[in-house]
């Protein structure tokens, strides 16, 4: 058997011996690195993820793999795509070509592969070219993708007034964890603090118990120490939730007036 053969066999533990001993030989035929593509959406992660780090390890030693990868991002498979995009991310910083790809797999339904995909992101180096299509994705995209555009519209420190009315906007979603990222995104994006406030005091107030903890603790980060505010997290201060209690008196300490 080959080793593009054992590269392509079902049997992961085969398979796994494969990419090791192809990463640690430094060097691969063409069929050899098309089985290793294949590899990257296995299907599993204990088979893709050492694909990708071999894929790394052969462009360190100077194999010529960018080709390939590009190719792989346009597979019909989404795990595929994914697997290309994150390979590609380990060998330097992430071409454009992969954009598409990350923006798509911030939807993902594995939790991590989202944060994998969402952390990528923030690596693109234009930025600026990033935020746009994230605003776009808080409107339009799945529930997880609206959820992660937002936590990657806040870690870009995104201030612009399109993000921000895209924020608010996400704060009546119908997906309880895109209300709560809007929550955590607005205290740190708002343009108009004033505003937000008011926005957030609502939150606190008609929100169900975890928007109601994230709006109280997302007003001590806000900053605002207006009589509205204050009133609002000394009522919540006094719940019969323990951790509204708690997330309340942390904001008015962070607001100095405990």
């Amino acid at each position: 058997m080959t080793l593009a053969d054992r590269l392509r066999a079902p049997d992961p533990e085969v398979c796994r011996a494969a990419i090791a001993e192809l990463a640690e030989r430094g060097r691969a035929t063409p069929e050899e690195l098309a089985a290793l593509a294949d590899c990257l959406g296995a299907g599993r992660k204990a088979v893709e993820r050492p694909a990708a780090e071999a894929f790394a390890a052969l462009a360190a030693r100077g194999v010529p793999v960018d080709e390939i990868l590009l190719g792989a991002l346009a597979s019909p498979l989404p795990r595929r795509r994914w697997g290309a995009a994150f390979a590609l991310s380990l060998v330097g910083d992430p071409p454009p070509h992969t954009l598409p790809v990350l923006l798509e797999t911030i939807g993902a339904d594995d939790g991590d592969v989202r944060w994998a995909a969402a952390t990528i992101l923030l690596r693109v180096r234009n930025r600026d070219g990033l935020v746009a299509p994230l605003a776009a994705l808080v409107a339009d995209g799945n529930p997880a993708q609206r959820k992660m555009a937002l936590y990657c519209l806040r870690d870009l420190e995104a201030c612009t007034p399109a993000v921000e009315q895209a924020v608010l906007h996400a704060l009546g979603d119908a997906d309880r964890d895109v209300r709560l990222a809007a929550v955590a995104t607005l205290a740190r994006l708002a343009r108009d603090r004033g505003a937000a406030a008011a926005k957030l005091v609502h939150a606190l107030e008609t929100g169900d118990e975890r928007v109601r903890r994230a709006a109280a603790a997302a007003l001590g980060a806000l900053g605002e120490r207006s009589a509205p505010v204050l009133a609002a997290l000394g009522a919540a201060s006094a719940s019969p939730d323990p951790s509204l209690r708690r997330a309340a008196k942390g904001a008015l300490r962070q607001l100095g007036t405990e």
